[in-house]
């Protein structure tokens, strides 16, 4: 059974600063255990109630004490504890989705999943992103995390080092149904809010826009990555 220490310890977890001090992040729900047993991350416990069926060494948890510790307002069965990995060198050489200033966990989730489902293995932000190991950002990935490398780094100074073309999504420019993308390459977003930040701007090889006929300002971040994915992937599938 868990122990007060235990659920002291996993509870610390939900914020950053103690995620960097431990060493550790927490993993919930049947989906992301199944990918993260199925990963090279490196698991220190489990804790699953009664009803999950899997002969997965782990610890018995309560109902009660799940909700205590889980993220989720319906806790999914099972959590994990598991060491962060230390973060390899970035491959400058594949194309790679470089996101600029995202704050909200669920669009990081959403992003690194898009990016698993369309083949793209490198997720790059810039360092004032929201961290990768958040728990909705997990959530959202749906076990893509563990098959993405996610990077953080300085994007002015990445980028300006780039040799590989960089499609810049902004408000103006060339159409994206009228631009032929080049793999490997970057594909360059911002934030909802600030979009990519001006002193990026030079570094943008295309700038490029997803059109539209509506009247908001701008689209959803994970959406936008995702329309983005979707024309590259076609024009690089064949």
């Amino acid at each position: 059974m868990i122990n007060n220490r235990e659920i002291k310890l996993i509870n610390s977890l939900k914020r950053k600063k103690n995620r960097i001090e431990e060493g550790l992040f927490v993993v919930e729900g049947e989906k992301n255990i199944e990918e993260l047993l199925q990963s090279s991350f490196q698991i220190l416990d489990i804790y699953a109630t009664n009803n999950w069926d899997s002969e997965i060494e782990h610890h018995k948890i309560s109902e009660k004490d799940l909700g205590r510790v889980s993220s989720l307002s319906t806790p999914n069965k099972v959590i994990a504890l598991v060491k962060i990995p230390k973060q390899e060198s970035i491959n400058t050489n594949i194309t790679s989705i470089v996101i600029d200033g995202v704050n909200d966990p669920g669009n990081l989730g959403t992003i690194i999943r898009t990016a698993n489902w369309f083949g793209i293995n490198q997720v790059i932000c810039s360092n004032n992103s929201v961290d990768k190991f958040n728990a909705k950002t997990i959530m959202a990935s749906m076990g893509s995390i563990f098959k993405t490398d996610v990077f953080y780094t300085d994007l002015k100074i990445y980028l300006k080092e780039s040799k590989l073309p960089i499609y810049g999504a902004l408000l103006e420019g060339d159409s994206i149904y009228d631009t032929s993308f080049n793999d490997p390459s970057i594909l360059l977003l911002g934030s909802e809010s600030h979009g990519i930040s001006i002193d990026l701007i030079p570094a943008i090889t295309h700038k490029t826009t997803i059109p539209g006929s509506g009247s908001i300002e701008s689209l959803n971040l994970g959406v936008s990555t995702a329309i983005y994915c979707s024309e590259f992937f076609k024009q690089n599938s064949i």
